[in-house]
């Protein structure tokens, strides 16, 4: 869009058009009123690194305007974050916190102050809320435990009620809540730039845990709950004996008991603060990318996706995504072979071009569609 040319100092004005041909600008137009009607092929700009100046001048924009003030809050498993953005632009965020994800009340109690005081300092009400939590949670409106953190392996957060944590601060306003990797996999669809044509997407998180976000036709799967696609079951790598540890499934060869940063920490007898310091050519990441590559060749199989999108602490070292393209080709051995998969795989299993933003940028993508229900 207009916005992402003038953060990338290109400065083409309307560099991208919308399918029909008209100039982003009157797209975007045309994006602002269909919103409320449902519309869920339309989305919103990436969010970038705005000065100074921008943040101010966008406050102003939003006070005079009468722009309804969204918040997002995204629970990850290393940290949380609070953030505010007008529903004009949810991409664009005013102001925003980030805290260490420790015992719920420890996590959310600053998150909470944090938005009340915005809320102050603003002379505004927050008009509605986006969670994206890390799971299991419970999604069903129709169950007694609609909110909850369930059985997730952070025994502090077992059976919490986020849902009603926030409610209790924001009593009136509409929320939508999701997974902290389905509310990234729907701002990926909308906004991630992976083609015109492109409805579905998986997005997978891998740091503190593994976590996979599906989205398909638009919309995020849910069905029973919702996908838990870090602890599926993979083939061991010839030669590799490395016992992973789950607190639920114990010995089991599954993804993140394989690839998540504690695992990898184990295998090299090494704390996870120092696996920054470990060089790309240690073997460790060869065995890495190919349980990373195990997981997309499963999720491509069931789910056939667009495009795979990888992030997370672990991710953050790209030399991984060659690798991970070489073992895929190796598993996938021809059978599934579309262009994109033959040729083209680094246009298949990506990196998120929004880096750590998307996740945040995912929670107020919540917060506007709950605003319009």
């Amino acid at each position: 869009s207009k916005q992402m040319w003038e953060r990338n100092g290109q400065g083409e004005r309307c560099a991208r058009r919308s399918r029909s041909g008209r100039p982003i600008e009157k797209f975007r137009e045309m994006q602002a009123a269909l919103w409320c009607a449902g519309s869920a092929a339309l989305g919103f700009a990436a969010r970038g690194v705005l000065d100074a100046r921008r943040r101010d001048a966008r406050r102003r924009r939003g006070a005079e305007s009468g722009d309804v003030l969204l918040a997002g809050v995204e629970l990850g498993g290393t940290t949380s974050t609070a953030a505010l953005a007008w529903s004009s632009d949810p991409s664009e965020v005013v102001a925003e916190l980030t805290v260490d994800t420790t015992s719920p009340d420890e996590t959310i109690r600053p998150l909470i102050e944090f938005l009340l005081a915005q809320q102050q300092e603003r002379g505004k009400k927050i008009g509605a809320l986006g969670i994206g939590s890390f799971g299991p949670v419970d999604l069903d409106s129709k169950s007694s435990t609609h909110g909850f953190i369930t059985s997730t392996p952070k025994t502090r957060w077992r059976n919490c009620n986020l849902l009603q944590m926030l409610k209790h601060s924001f009593p009136s306003i509409p929320m939508r809540m999701d997974t902290d990797v389905n509310a990234p996999a729907l701002a990926e669809v909308v906004y991630g730039g992976h083609g015109d044509d492109v409805d579905s997407a998986a997005y997978v998180t891998i740091g503190t845990g593994v976590g996979v976000g599906v989205v398909v036709n638009g919309v995020a799967v849910h069905g029973l709950m919702h996908p838990e696609g870090g602890h599926i079951p993979v083939q061991r790598k010839s030669g590799d004996d490395f016992i992973g540890e789950c607190s639920y499934h114990k010995n089991a060869v599954e993804i993140e008991s394989m690839v998540s940063a504690s695992a990898i920490a184990r295998r090299c007898g090494v704390e996870t603060s120092a696996l920054k310091d470990l060089g790309d050519d240690h073997p460790v990441w060869d065995i890495i990318s190919f349980y990373i590559a195990s997981l997309c060749i499963s999720i491509t199989y069931l789910i056939s996706p667009h495009v795979i999108v990888l992030s997370g602490g672990v991710m953050r070292r790209r030399s991984l995504f060659p690798r991970i393209h070489r073992h895929f080709a190796e598993l996938n051995a021809g059978y599934v072979n579309p262009g994109k998969l033959v040729h083209r795989l680094h246009q298949y299993i990506v990196p998120s071009k929004f880096g750590y933003e998307i996740g945040v940028i995912g929670t107020l993508h919540l917060a506007r569609t709950a605003l319009c229900e």
